[in-house]
């Protein structure tokens, strides 16, 4: 096939680039079954701002995210995990120096119809056009430059169809060297065609398009048609899709899940998560200090700091000798929606009170006059999220979702969250106050806990020497812009997040 041989070499790209295609391919591997490769990669691909597109099926996706979670645990990358819409996820790979990094693009279904706006079409039954044959002539095509041989290509024809819908929907431009490059290599594979299982009618008018799109300078309203056509009819005569709905009604994001990212985008705010001893304090200290216009936030004070859980946990504390974390087990769910409802009045306050704000902790870069304040937003940095005092029992061997923390986290504030991903070997060094099997456990309820938040931003950060460069990596990874810290004044501010 002409467009493998057209796919990213090794040598167009550094060392740290090509690590991050090796992590890759075995992510995929950890995957059960085939996912394809949308747009193959082009000679002149950028790592920082190209994109790869790989589609394939709910599970499948979910099995990737896991597995990139387990590599960050082994502190081979840090990755980052977005998500706006319900059928694509956002997954950006970073090299431990962050010094390179791999955006992909993981999509379930295939919406960019323009004659069919609120439909789409399901990975399944894409995945279905892939045959035995399409594989073997896939694996005998691999070229010696192919950065991801565990990837599959659709069907010539297909493949075509989906250009042309992508490049209507989106209105691109055609005459762009990257763009032209692709539509090239989409119509050399479908002059290649033998046979295709639609009448020849449709096929012939496929290749008619196929002669005639490199030469377009946009797509016309006959290449959408013919194309929409050919695909739907395609489709439903693929075996394993007979008497199977071929679209699908589109999904879209809620309003609830545009209200919370206008929220997160204008009161900006990061939650450090992680299991004791990962050093959250001494990296939310470093942070801050690096981060201009930000400011720390106690997690905890935000149900500690009320009259009634001192009164009610002073007195069931000395009547019936209850520790203070057994005692926060049992109304777990109650001091969270407390905590929730504290945090939502934080991040309401107007800019001018928040370094006033007696509930939000310190203001660790110093007074703020009220022309920055409005001319910059401010970042919450938060030592934990308020959700993870729904996981109970978090120093036993089994920690344990708190029943009813499904829908309490729906009425948590959204927040960047940041999860210290350390093994336990590192972790008994600093703080031995949990065991291996109960750090797993709570390490992974974390990292599901963030992915249910809509919208999902979730950072998974490998463990690195010191504070600093942990602060350092995530400001890179957040796109913030790091100051250098002196090492008294990363004392100071420790000691300010400590008392």
């Amino acid at each position: 096939m002409q467009s493998a041989s057209r796919l990213l070499c090794v040598t167009t790209l550094p060392e740290p680039a090509k690590s991050l295609f090796a992590v890759m391919n075995e992510l995929l591997r950890a995957v059960d079954g085939r996912v394809v490769l949308l747009r193959p990669l082009a000679g002149n691909f950028d790592d920082q701002r190209d994109d790869i597109d790989l589609l394939l099926t709910e599970s499948q996706r979910k099995q990737l995210l896991r597995a990139a979670y387990a590599r960050c645990v082994l502190g081979d990358i840090h990755c980052r995990i977005q998500q706006n819409s319900p059928t694509k996820i956002q997954l950006i790979l970073w090299t431990k120096a962050c010094s390179s990094k791999l955006m992909i693009d993981l999509w379930t279904s295939f919406d960019q119809l323009p004659r069919r706006r609120y439909n789409a079409i399901s990975a399944e039954r894409l995945l279905n056009t892939l045959t035995d044959a399409n594989v073997s002539q896939r694996r005998e095509n691999v070229h010696e430059c192919l950065q991801i041989p565990t990837l599959r290509l659709l069907p010539a024809d297909i493949d075509f169809c989906l250009l042309v819908q992508h490049l209507a929907a989106k209105r691109r431009k055609l005459t762009t060297p990257a763009r032209r490059e692709r539509i090239v290599a989409a119509c050399e594979r479908l002059q290649s065609l033998a046979s295709a299982s639609v009448h020849d009618s449709l096929l012939t008018a496929l290749l008619d398009l196929a002669s005639r799109l490199p030469l377009a300078i946009i797509v016309t309203p006959n290449f959408i048609k013919v194309t929409d056509a050919y695909l739907l009819q395609r489709l439903a005569a693929v075996p394993n899709n007979r008497g199977l709905p071929v679209l699908e009604r589109r999904q879209r994001r809620g309003l609830v899940t545009e209200l919370r990212k206008a929220i997160l985008q204008r009161r900006p705010a990061v939650a450090v998560v992680g299991s004791d001893g990962t050093g959250k304090s001494s990296i939310v200290a470093a942070l801050a200090s690096q981060q201009p216009h930000s400011m720390v936030v106690v997690a905890k004070k935000f149900y500690r700091r009320s009259l009634a859980y001192q009164f009610v946990g002073g007195l069931i504390k000395r009547l019936c000798r209850m520790d203070r974390g057994d005692f926060d087990d049992r109304v777990s769910p109650w001091i969270s929606i407390r905590a929730a409802a504290a945090f939502w009045v934080t991040m309401c306050l107007p800019f001018s009170l928040w370094s006033k704000s007696k509930v939000s902790g310190t203001a660790v870069n110093g007074p703020v006059s009220v022309g920055e304040l409005s001319r910059s937003k401010r970042t919450l940095i938060l030592d934990r999220s308020c959700v993870t005092f729904l996981i109970t029992k978090r120093k036993s061997d089994a920690p344990q979702l708190t029943p009813s923390a499904t829908w309490i986290e729906a009425m948590t504030p959204p927040v960047s969250s940041v999860l210290l991903t350390l093994p336990y070997t590192v972790l008994a060094q600093r703080k031995q106050e949990m065991s291996s099997a109960g750090h797993e456990i709570y390490q992974y309820l974390l990292f599901e806990q963030a992915l249910r938040q809509r919208p999902t931003d979730l950072t998974l950060l490998a463990g690195l020497p010191s504070a600093e460069e942990s602060a350092a990596a995530l400001c890179k990874i957040l796109q913030w812009v790091s100051q250098p810290v002196r090492e008294s004044q990363t004392a100071t501010e420790f000691g300010k997040v400590a008392a």
